[in-house]
């Protein structure tokens, strides 16, 4: 039976429409795909590792930071070395007369020529050094601040927060010495103090870049107090007044010799449809700006930056396995490796920028021994870690052991050791983890006629932790007290 014409030419329409709208959406599946396949700019922006540095290097504040428009950024890699910054630093913070920043060994505070009754009071914050402690003299006569000038291009200032009692000096002398002491040159003869109150905070700052120094040679800075103007305040009681110093630092520029040999940010980005590596490249810090630019195609990615500073190559995985994988760590005898890293995912679906905030990747160990005598016995340390190697796998935390890092178990390190400063100091590298890690050192404490004793420690922290170990090296039977700095800004303490 035949349809009717008008049906049939309704029918055709209709399948022609059908037709017509199949094409349509191949065609817009296929631009849709074509989308895909375009590349961006994708700009990424560091940031976050050198302004950890700085709490470390000491830079002082106000000089242009990476990425200003004062800033070369061809010199980016070096400027915590190459600019005005800290070379010592006296915070007093943690009770002892030990620097918080030492370019050198050596560095030593000399009250009284070591007679004085020195404790610690309250004292003044100043950048990044909270108002903790201050050093604190009854019966000041002299102060000599010892600053070995090794590693130093220039210096270029001196300063220090100083207040008193109503009895306590108002004024005081300022001379240096460059020959270990033997002849002083006078500085200034007079400062007299602007704040009279008792314990009121007098800042002090002295340019001392246009003196003909050795530079191989120790500096050495003296205090005289001077009763001063005593209108306002009591009669000056040289015997019992008290003198407060906090703060006190030699500012300069160091030495442009690498402190480190690698010197480099890595990137690894993975693409998150085959998980595997897409891109791949390494920036030298010492002589390039840390930001960078890379085309990548429309999709998902994860992204590990990582900017290490170390002697000794970082250890990583191979570049052909996915980003399961993928891991970092650090050999245990480079013990003053500093790592920082950001790892993330992120989508590219146009031009874009990525700003890639750096984090430690490490913890820094110390120990400070409480000694009043005997630690010019020690020669040398060395420091055995008991637990195993860490290692970091930003995307896989429970990624097996590789056997990259069964090589460095049982490893050793030594470092030297200087009486004056009355501790030493390491980093652990543990990768950005959120459960804390046990950690076990032995240590050995060497003289001259061999072992001289040793000891063992243990602690959980997480990375970018500041851990103090605190008590006698050689006194037996004694406990050993735990500071713990868990962002390096506030302290916790206890025993075991």
């Amino acid at each position: 039976m035949k349809r009717p014409y008008l049906v049939c030419q309704v029918l055709n329409l209709c399948i022609s429409l059908l037709a017509l709208c199949c094409i349509v959406s191949c065609s817009r599946s296929s631009d849709h795909h074509d989308v895909d396949m375009q590349t961006h700019r994708v700009y990424f922006k560091i940031s976050g590792f050198e302004s950890q540095i700085t709490p470390l290097a000491g830079l002082l504040p106000g000089v242009h930071k990476p990425g200003n428009p004062a800033w070369p950024a061809g010199r980016y890699g070096a400027f915590w070395r190459t600019q005005e910054q800290y070379l010592y630093y006296w915070s007093f913070n943690d009770s002892s007369l030990a620097p918080d920043i030492a370019l050198n060994a050596g560095a030593a505070i000399i009250c009284n020529q070591g007679q004085a009754s020195t404790s610690f009071a309250t004292g003044f914050a100043k950048d990044s050094f909270p108002a903790g402690l201050s050093l604190s003299i009854r019966g000041l006569e002299s102060v000599v601040i010892q600053m070995p000038l090794q590693k130093v291009a220039a210096v270029t200032s001196f300063g220090f927060d100083i207040s008193s009692s109503n009895t306590g000096p108002k004024d005081f002398a300022i001379l240096y010495s460059n020959d270990e002491g033997a002849t002083y040159h006078t500085l200034s003869d007079s400062n007299p103090f602007v704040n009279m109150g008792s314990q009121a905070r007098n800042s002090f700052s002295f340019r001392l870049d246009t003196l003909p120094l050795d530079l191989h040679r120790s500096l050495y800075i003296k205090l005289i107090p001077k009763a001063g103007d005593r209108s306002q305040v009591s009669d000056y009681n040289p015997a019992t007044g008290v003198t407060r110093l906090d703060n006190v630092y030699l500012s300069g520029i160091r030495d442009s010799t690498p402190a480190f040999a690698f010197q480099k940010l890595d990137y690894f980005i993975f693409r998150e449809s085959d998980s595997l590596l897409f891109a791949h490249g390494s920036i030298d810090l010492a002589r390039q700006n840390p930001d960078f630019q890379l085309s990548l195609p429309s999709g998902r990615y994860l992204a590990h930056l990582v900017a290490g500073f170390s002697q000794q190559p970082l250890i990583w995985s191979d570049t052909t396995v996915p980003v399961s994988q993928h891991f970092l760590l650090t050999r245990p005898a480079d013990y003053l490796a500093a790592v920082y890293g950001f790892a993330d995912t992120f989508s590219v679906y146009g031009d874009q920028v990525i700003q890639a905030v750096l984090k430690r990747y490490y913890s820094q160990i110390q120990f400070q021994f409480t000694d009043a005598q005997g630690l010019d016995q020690i020669t040398r340390i060395v420091v055995e870690p008991l637990h195993p190697v860490p290692w970091f796998a930003p995307f896989n935390p429970q990624l097996p052991q590789p056997s990259a890092v069964k090589n460095l178990e049982g490893q050793t390190f030594e470092l030297p050791f200087d009486p004056g400063i009355k501790g030493f100091t390491f980093h652990q590298f543990l990768g950005n983890i959120t459960q804390p890690v046990r950690l076990r050192y032995r240590i050995y404490l060497y003289g001259k006629t061999g072992l001289l004793r040793q000891l063992e420690v243990s602690y959980a922290i997480v990375n970018n932790v500041k851990l103090t170990f605190k008590g006698n090296a050689l006194g037996y039977g004694t406990n050993v007290g735990i500071l713990l700095d868990e962002q390096w800004q506030s302290e916790q303490e206890s025993d075991f």
